[in-house]
């Protein structure tokens, strides 16, 4: 193989690589796209940190890039590249979402809605999380945390403790003479129980059967006695008149 060419190839070869290089570029940085993508147009008030060839996300799931960002009027538009396979619906939700806190890189979020109708614009809403905004919001509340009196915590323990003692207090003397007098009702009941037992005469009394059914005869002659009476007093009052 001759000098010329060698160094022929050489040429080659560099020229190629350069033109593979500026073709990845363009691809990853969103300029080009393959014939598999179609462009959706979204309007945008604030597209901040946006960048051509930003991801856009679809159920977090990587279905397209940003191809191009432009101002009109009081709006952006901006053309997304998505797969073929992505159908948006008009109540599908477009937004502009940061990769992390710190970071500054975006992406677009994109959630498929439910209708039928495919309109020719999108409305999309700027990022969510806006850290200037955030930071804001939390200086503010800093300073009505800073505002506020806080009180005497170790006073108002030492109030609490003190009234907390003087309710116990007069709580032990409120029940310091139902006390006794339960321990006394106590002392009867148990007496009043051992009397009841069988044991003694009273619990025999009460627990005999034969007695019972003694008493309860005796109880039914009685009323027939009472009721004959009632009904036939001559028969047991005789009074004579001399």
């Amino acid at each position: 193989m001759t000098k010329g060419v060698r160094q022929s190839l050489v040429g080659v070869f560099v020229i190629l690589g350069v033109v593979i290089f500026i073709m990845l570029y363009t691809w990853l940085s969103g300029k080009i796209f393959f014939s598999n993508t179609y462009d959706i147009r979204v309007y945008f008030d604030d597209v901040e940190g946006l960048r051509i060839g930003d991801p856009v996300l679809v159920f977090g799931i990587e279905k397209g890039k940003v191809k191009s960002l432009r101002i009109e009027g009081d709006h952006v538009d901006v053309i997304l590249a998505m797969d073929r396979d992505v159908i948006l619906p008009d109540d599908s939700e477009i937004t502009i979402r940061a990769v992390s806190y710190i970071g500054a890189d975006k992406y677009v979020k994109v959630t498929p809605g439910s209708g039928n109708k495919i309109p020719d614009v999108y409305y999309g809403t700027g990022g969510s999380l806006e850290l200037e905004s955030l930071a804001a919001q939390v200086d503010s509340l800093m300073q009505r945390f800073g505002a506020l009196k806080m009180p005497d915590l170790d006073g108002a323990v030492r109030k609490l403790s003190a009234d907390l003692s003087r309710s116990i207090d007069r709580l032990l003397e409120m029940f310091e003479g139902p006390v006794d007098k339960l321990d006394a009702l106590v002392v009867r009941i148990d007496s009043l129980s051992s009397l009841l037992k069988g044991d003694g005469t009273v619990g025999q009394l009460l627990t005999s059967d034969e007695l019972y059914q003694e008493l309860r005869e005796t109880n039914l002659a009685l009323k027939a006695l009472i009721q004959d009476i009632n009904e036939n007093p001559k028969k047991y009052i005789n009074i004579k008149v001399f």
